[in-house]
This record gives C-alpha cells, sequence and structure tokens, in this order.
C-alpha cells in the first residue's frame, strides 16, 4: 500500500539553508571593493615625422602669416572733448605682410573712451543688424566686486527689455573680467539708438532712483547665492582655492571676489556705489559698426551729452582701487612640496589643477644644464654653447606672453598636446587634460587641469610631472615645433575672422598693455620658435614647485598619492 503522508520534515533545513545564502550575499556585497590603483608609466610623446610620399606635398612651416593690420582704425576728434577715443573696427585684409609699416599703436595711457567699428567682411558680422559695444577697462586695478555687477546689469538688461518693449535690448551680452566690462548690443537699428541703449546702463540712476525699469535687488541677492551654491555643487571651489593658493590671500585678485557678506545684504545704493566706482576707474572703449554700413553715421555731440555723470564723491566704504605699482606689494606664496585636498566623500572622479605663476618681475639665475630652485618665474637662459651664466633680469610683458601662449599650447593644446597624447589617447587616464595660459595685467600663470578616475589619480598627477620634466630637460622635435607654431598662429588667425574675438583680442591687449608692435613681435618670435628655445623657456616657466590642488574623496585616494609621491605633504583644506 503507497504511503500518501506529505514528507516534509526537510524543507525547514533547505529554507535555512536558501535564507543562509541569501544572508551571505548581501554581506559581501556590503563589503566595499578593494581599489585597485593604476601604476605609473614614463612619458611618452607622439612622432611629428610626416612620412615621405606626403611631405613634399604639405606647405613649409612658416607659411602661415599673422595678420599686421591693425584690428582697429583710431578715429581722432581734437576740435571735441570727447570722453572716449573713437575707433572703428578696420576690414580685414586677406593678404598679410609680416614686414609691413601700415601700422597703427594706441594709446594705452589714455582716460578716454574707444569708439571701434565692426568690419564688413568679418565671418561673424550680419550685414542686416549693427554690432555696438560699449567697454569699461582698468588696466592699473582690478574692478571692485565685478561678479556682483554682471548680475546686476544682466537684470537691469531684463527690466529695460520689459520696460521699453525694445527688440534690441533682447540681443544684450555682457563679457566680465577682473579688469574689462563689455556691453553689446546686436540689431539693425540705427548706432545712435543703440548707443543711447548701452550709456544708460551707467548713469548714476541705473539702479537707485531709477524712473526706467527699476531692478529687483531681491533678486539679485537670489542669483548671487544660487550662483554660489552651484559652484559649490559643481566643484568650481577648486578654482577658488587655486587663485587664494597660487596669489595669496591679499592679492587683489582675491580681494575684489566672492564678498559673501555683501551677498547676503545687498542693497540698490550698495550696488549704485559699486557701479560708479567701476565708471570712475575705467578707460571707455566704444565699438561702431563699419562707416560703410547702414546706420553707421555716429553723432558724436549728441552722444557728448548723454554720457553719464559721475555722482560728486564715492562713499568710504567703497574705496578707489590704488594703482598698479601698489597692488604688487602682496606678498607671493612660495609653492613647496605640497599637495592640497579638497574633501569631496562619495565623489567618483578627482578633479585636478597643477601649475606655476609666473611673474613679470624676478631675480634669477641661469643655468642652461641644471634646474635650479627659481620660484614664480619665467626667464630666458643661454645657449649651451654660452656656458652658464648668472644674471639678474626683469622680464617684460611680451616674454611672459611668449612663454604662456607656447607652453600652455605644447602640453595641453587638447588632441595635440603632450598630456592629451599621453594620458588620454595611449593610457586611457581621463577624458581630457587641458593647459589654460592665464595673462592678466597683475598676475600670470599657466595651469593644466582635468579629472580623473579615483583608481587613476596618483598615475595621473605623477603623469603631469613627468611631462613637466622632461620638456626641461629633453628638446622637442622640429616636426612638434611646427605644428605648434601652425596651431599658434592658426587661432590668431582665426581670431581675427571672427568681429567679436577681434573686439576681446583688442581689449586683451589694452589691458595688458600690449601695442600693435608689441602684438607683431610676438608673433615674429614664434615663427622664429626654436627647440632650444621652447627649453629655455620651459626651464624658466617650470621652475620651482607647481601648484597641485586635488578635489575628490580624499580617505580613498591618499594611499595612493602616498605611495606615488611620497616626498609629497599632503594636506586637506576647506573652501568657504
Amino acid at each position: 500500500m503507497m504511503n500518501l503522508t506529505p514528507v516534509t520534515h526537510g524543507r525547514p533545513k533547505q529554507l535555512q539553508s536558501l535564507m543562509c545564502c541569501a544572508a551571505a550575499l548581501l554581506l559581501s556585497a556590503c563589503q566595499q571593493t578593494q581599489i585597485v590603483f593604476t601604476p605609473t608609466e614614463p612619458p611618452s610623446l607622439a612622432g611629428f615625422n610626416t612620412p615621405y610620399p606626403l611631405n613634399s606635398h604639405l606647405p613649409e612651416s612658416g607659411v602661415i602669416i599673422p595678420a599686421t593690420d591693425p584690428m582697429f582704425s583710431d578715429e581722432v576728434h581734437t576740435e571735441l572733448d570727447l570722453p572716449y577715443q573713437l575707433h572703428r573696427l578696420a576690414s580685414v585684409q586677406r593678404n598679410h605682410d609680416l614686414n609691413s609699416n601700415n601700422l597703427s599703436t594706441h594709446d594705452l595711457n589714455s582716460n578716454n573712451l574707444s569708439t571701434h567699428a565692426l568690419s564688413s567682411n568679418s565671418l561673424s558680422s550680419n550685414s542686416l543688424s549693427n554690432r555696438v559695444s560699449l567697454a569699461a577697462i582698468s588696466p592699473q586695478a582690478p574692478f571692485n566686486n565685478p561678479d556682483i555687477l554682471q548680475i546686476a546689469l544682466q537684470e537691469k538688461a531684463r527690466a529695460l527689455a520689459i520696460s521699453l518693449a525694445d527688440p534690441c535690448l533682447e540681443t544684450f551680452s555682457i563679457r566680465v573680467s577682473l579688469h574689462s566690462i563689455n556691453l553689446s548690443l546686436t540689431c539693425p537699428d540705427d548706432v545712435n539708438h543703440i548707443y543711447g541703449l548701452l550709456v544708460q546702463f551707467w548713469q548714476p540712476n541705473t539702479f537707485v532712483d531709477a524712473t526706467t525699469a527699476p531692478v529687483d535687488i531681491d533678486n539679485i541677492r537670489r542669483q548671487l547665492k544660487l550662483n554660489k551654491h552651484l559652484n559649490a555643487f559643481s566643484g568650481a571651489e577648486i578654482d577658488k582655492l587655486w587663485r587664494e593658493k597660487l596669489l595669496g590671500p591679499e592679492h587683489p585678485y582675491n580681494k575684489v571676489l566672492n564678498n559673501n557678506e555683501l551677498f547676503d545684504s545687498l542693497n540698490l545704493n550698495q550696488l549704485q556705489q559699486i557701479q560708479q566706482q567701476a565708471v570712475s576707474q575705467a578707460q571707455w572703449h566704444l565699438f561702431l559698426p563699419n562707416i560703410q554700413a547702414k546706420n553707421a553715421e555716429f553723432n558724436l555731440q549728441a552722444s557728448i551729452k548723454q554720457w553719464p555723470m559721475l555722482t560728486t564723491s564715492l562713499p568710504k566704504s567703497f574705496p578707489k582701487s590704488s594703482s598698479h605699482a601698489d597692488k604688487l606689494e602682496t606678498t607671493t606664496p612660495k609653492q613647496t612640496q605640497k599637495i592640497y585636498l579638497i574633501d569631496a566623500p562619495g565623489s567618483v572622479q578627482t578633479q585636478v589643477r597643477l601649475g606655476y605663476r609666473i611673474d613679470y618681475r624676478i631675480d634669477y639665475r641661469i643655468d642652461y644644464r641644471i634646474d635650479h630652485s627659481i620660484n614664480h618665474a619665467i626667464g630666458h637662459t643661454v645657449d649651451s654653447e654660452l656656458g652658464d651664466t648668472s644674471e639678474t633680469s626683469q622680464l617684460s610683458s611680451q616674454e611672459v606672453t611668449l612663454s604662456c601662449r607656447s607652453l600652455s599650447a605644447l602640453m595641453g593644446r587638447s588632441f595635440s598636446g603632450r598630456l592629451y597624447y599621453d594620458l588620454r589617447e595611449k593610457r586611457g587616464l581621463t577624458y581630457g587634460i587641458y593647459g589654460q595660459c592665464a595673462n592678466a595685467p597683475l598676475s600670470s600663470s599657466i595651469k593644466f587641469y582635468g579629472s580623473t578616475a579615483i583608481e587613476h589619480t596618483g598615475a595621473f598627477v605623477v603623469g603631469i610631472l613627468d611631462h613637466l620634466a622632461l620638456v626641461k630637460t629633453q628638446s622637442a622635435s622640429q616636426g612638434e615645433i611646427n605644428a605648434l607654431k601652425t596651431y599658434l598662429i592658426g587661432e590668431d588667425l582665426l581670431s581675427q575672422d571672427n568681429s567679436i574675438q577681434r573686439e576681446n583680442q583688442y581689449l586683451q591687449q589694452v589691458a595688458t598693455g600690449l601695442t600693435q608692435v608689441d602684438v607683431q613681435q610676438l608673433n615674429a618670435e614664434l615663427q622664429a620658435l626654436t627647440p632650444a628655445r621652447l627649453q629655455q623657456l620651459a626651464n624658466g616657466a617650470f621652475s620651482g614647485e607647481p601648484l597641485i590642488i586635488l578635489r575628490g574623496d580624499i580617505d580613498k585616494i591618499i594611499p595612493d598619492l602616498t605611495s606615488k609621491l611620497p616626498e609629497w605633504q599632503l594636506e586637506r583644506v576647506k573652501v568657504d
């Protein structure tokens, strides 16, 4: 007889076994996977030799000649006491002669406004529209609170567009730096009408007692606070710390930005004071369409009557900026073998900033064969056949510009730069690493920046340091020099075919004190650049210890950094 009684005594044991297995899996999943850090590798350079069948069909090095014509033609009206210099953007000449004598220089010491006109054959110009720009430049000292002023002027543009219902105001654009504030409008209207709109942003009653288009101060404060939080979330705090450690807390560039206390308490009176201080310290430049453009005739007499009048005095709480010389009397931090770490717990990548400050005035010892410790220097060394020479020298802004541009491009010009080729294309340590030349009136620096995965952090930083050491000890090939020249001079040619870029380039020249002749001399030096000369520049620029700042999950990356860079001190920092 068959026994139909179910057998159940084995099921609890099976269920218990399954539960134990599930618990074990859960426990193992909760355990953190140990990070396997990427090993370092010696630096690798790209080959720039052209295969034989192709080399005879390529243009020779040096055939690309940058423009020698002035970007803007000056208009002088001695019979009028203009509050500005008057210029018009010159037409771009397609055939340039490096030895051309048809040059014009700009009086950079004038306190007047300049008027400039857009090229009729510029690729970025619109034949149906007139672009007018009103730029304030302060070469001797940075503007106070330019970050606040930028938000406020954008809010004023919005209010004017609503109040006046003028389509021209919908094209408002603003470009702000520490030394320049450039406002632009682009529309088919007469240039006199566009000029009248632009000067409204600088009137003494723009923000206080405004009869037209009052601004919402609460919205300005909200935007300032929102930007602060967005910067912290996006990791922009690493750039704030970069400026502080590179220049020192007392440097003017670190005193005029990020006034958090003012962000919270800003009122219309304070805003008007900031605006009026900017007006008082600025040299003014007005950019107009080419004289041949439609509606481009400018009424000088009417423009003088519309020009903003300064208030009688500035408040004591917003003193005028001191002179360039006074601003430089600050202590420059001496960089040591120290890596600053900003903690970002849970981050899956590490942000990296690495570079050097370069100054106009330095005392340095020249040695072609030995890399001495030189702090914040860009200098000339001598050819090897001259032997060891020691001297004290003063660098010109042109020499700084040459070093800054050539070395940042050599190392970090995207696809053909040394760092990108090796650290991304060859080793896959990053999605991108780039070089930045920051050439400002009160400070110049070369910075390399990028991000990498946690496990690549140590190898990534060591890779950058190895390349900086290599460029000082090993000359570049002539093929690489030719590629560098083509890149830099081609970059200039592209900027000359864009009216807005030409405008920005001109403002940069005025702020840094470069004349058109200086720019041509720089282009001539780029044409004559040799491997030996580039190596000399590298030994001047990349001497001493670099500034290194990392932002990432500190607890995860410290073991890797300690292992690969044992001689470097690690310091945790917190950014306010």
